[in-house]
């Protein structure tokens, strides 16, 4: 006959097999299995220790309950050394529970007198016929002690608890493999954008800065090629180590594989000088290796980046374009954005000559950003206008590490724009009172008569150019590039089905050389336009013109 007593210990069983299979993350399983093993033993807390062979320890990973002065619910290291603790041996290698007292002369009521406890029953938690850990319950003065009676409801609760933590493990390895790059062990681009997401959460009150190191392997094709892929792998896997390694120079940093031949490591609570040194000692790293093709670094960060940075897709923008002039210029050291480059064949000058010679040493950006940038509006697809254009101006920016893009669509009669979408990178020599970090000028209708090579080009789907201090410059294009700061700017226009539109590509003193991609703008706008349904806008305003400065 069947006694109340075993009634509610075979209802405790029973709820812990329902927790077992609702629960869906590592943690809550861990937790309410051992929050209901607390309930079926009537204990005041229950620990659940996970047995690490490599180690010889028992390793707490929940204690739940009544805790404690020392315990904490998710403890960082708590452990027990087989050496050095009887009942460790007790229950892995002999696989059997103990039951314990405060008033016992041993190691356990020494600690049950520092956890202010009465008694403690321990079992081993069995899985597949190997030792996966432990559970500890205890109580305190007050309530009945446990004695050796207890121990076969206990090996039965840790029978069912066995249960929750296969399918813990279970779960841990789909989370693990979720947010781990397979190849390399490392986090993958999923996890990178999670860190980077809660990290500039306008919701969180966090003010620390976050910085961002992105990192490409020169020549990995190359290498392909010649040795095959395995030599290939070998060189990522490598790489990966040393990105590792850099990214434990400031502690909790994110170390990622994010793409064939790139890597990234995120970086919270230190700003760009720390990410430089990340970045430094990567390249570092990387050039001692045997046959090293060196990587490319890129570093952003939200306290030295120019402008402002709010978003996970803003820092990686400015992250890879600083990677971008790296590469380019065939450094073998670091690229903050928004800082100039030190190098002498990145040397900013403004002489004219000067900026011809740096137009001419990058042969491959014109047809390359062409290449890519079709291949961006065919992922695409048939999207609006305005999305495939707002695609092409981020594009041609990201290769020359632009200053800003705007894009705006002709006003009724074609004598203006009304400007629908801006990305401002850098603000520092910018007239602010005009152009703001917000985009102040969006939604705004700017009239063209004063600007002729603009609106040619809106009205005619062609392409004009304008750089600082060339001859043959309009005085208003001029007058506006010094107003804003900016040292060129490439535009495009497009007139399609009786709409005007015109995408505009601002340079500074760090960006790559622009002018020469004005036929590639020219191009990729008029492939976006003719790729596009038919625009169905409403309404643009013609009142409230103003003068494009």
């Amino acid at each position: 006959m069947t006694t109340h007593d075993d009634a509610q210990r075979l209802q405790s069983l029973l709820q812990i097999a329902k927790v077992v299979g609702a629960a869906g993350r590592y943690d809550d399983l861990i937790e309410l299995t051992a929050e209901e093993a607390r309930r079926a033993l009537d204990a005041a807390s229950v620990s659940i220790a996970r047995w690490e062979g490599d180690r010889g320890v028992l390793r707490v990973v929940v204690n739940v309950g009544l805790l404690g002065p020392a315990e904490v619910r998710f403890p960082a290291d708590e452990t027990y050394n087989a050496g050095s603790s009887p009942l460790v041996d007790t229950l892995v290698d002999q696989r059997r529970g103990y039951v314990s007292t405060v008033d016992d002369a041993d190691e356990e009521a020494v600690r049950l007198r520092e956890l202010t406890k009465d008694s403690s029953i321990g079992v081993p938690i069995v899985v597949d016929a190997r030792v996966w850990g432990a559970l500890f319950a205890t109580r305190v003065a007050g309530q009945a002690r446990f004695t050796d009676a207890d121990l076969d409801f206990a090996t039965a609760v840790a029978t069912h608890v066995a249960t929750g933590v296969v399918q813990a493990d279970h779960v841990a390895r789909i989370e693990r493999l979720a947010f781990e790059d397979p190849l390399t062990g490392l986090a993958n681009r999923r996890a990178v954008d999670d860190r980077l997401e809660a990290a500039l959460d306008p919701h969180t009150q966090a003010t620390h800065p976050v910085s961002v190191v992105l990192a490409d392997i020169n020549r990995l094709k190359a290498i392909n090629d010649s040795f095959g892929h395995e030599a290939g792998d070998r060189l990522i896997i490598a790489v990966a180590q040393a990105v590792s390694r850099a990214s434990g120079q400031v502690p909790g940093s994110l170390a990622a594989r994010i793409g064939g031949d790139e890597f990234c490591i995120v970086v919270t609570g230190a700003g760009a000088a720390a990410a430089e040194g990340i970045a430094e000692e990567l390249c570092r790293l990387v050039d001692r290796q045997p046959m090293s093709t060196g990587v490319s670094c890129g570093v952003a960060s939200t306290d030295a980046s120019g402008g402002l940075v709010d978003t996970p897709v803003r820092l990686l923008r400015l992250a890879d374009a600083a990677q971008y002039r790296a590469k380019r210029g065939g450094l073998r050291r670091p690229v903050v954005a928004g800082q100039a480059v030190a190098a002498a064949s990145e040397a900013v000058s403004d002489d004219n000559s000067t900026r011809r010679r740096r137009r001419g040493r990058s042969p491959a950006l014109v047809p390359d950003t062409l290449e890519s940038g079709l291949a961006v509006l065919d992922r695409l697809g048939r999207r609006s206008a305005e999305e495939r254009l707002q695609a092409v101006a981020e594009h041609v920016s990201e290769r020359v590490d632009a200053a800003a893009w705007w894009l705006s669509v002709g006003t009724p009669g074609g004598a203006g724009v009304f400007s629908l979408r801006t990305s401002i990178h850098r603000l520092a020599d910018m007239a602010v009172d005009h152009w703001d970090e917000t985009g102040g000028a969006l939604g705004a209708v700017f009239g063209l008569a004063d600007y002729p090579e603009t609106l040619r080009a809106m009205r005619e789907s062609s392409s004009y150019s304008v750089e600082r201090d060339a001859p043959g410059n309009d005085p208003a294009e001029e007058a506006l590039l010094i107003q804003a700061g900016y040292r060129a700017v490439i535009g495009a226009g497009s007139t399609a089905d009786g709409c005007g539109w015109l995408v505009e590509i601002y340079s500074d003193r760090l960006s790559l050389p622009l002018l020469d991609l004005e036929t590639v703008l020219r191009a990729l706008v008029a492939v976006a336009v003719a790729g596009a349904p038919v625009p169905r806008l409403s309404a643009v305003p013609d009142q409230g013109r103003q003068t494009r400065s």
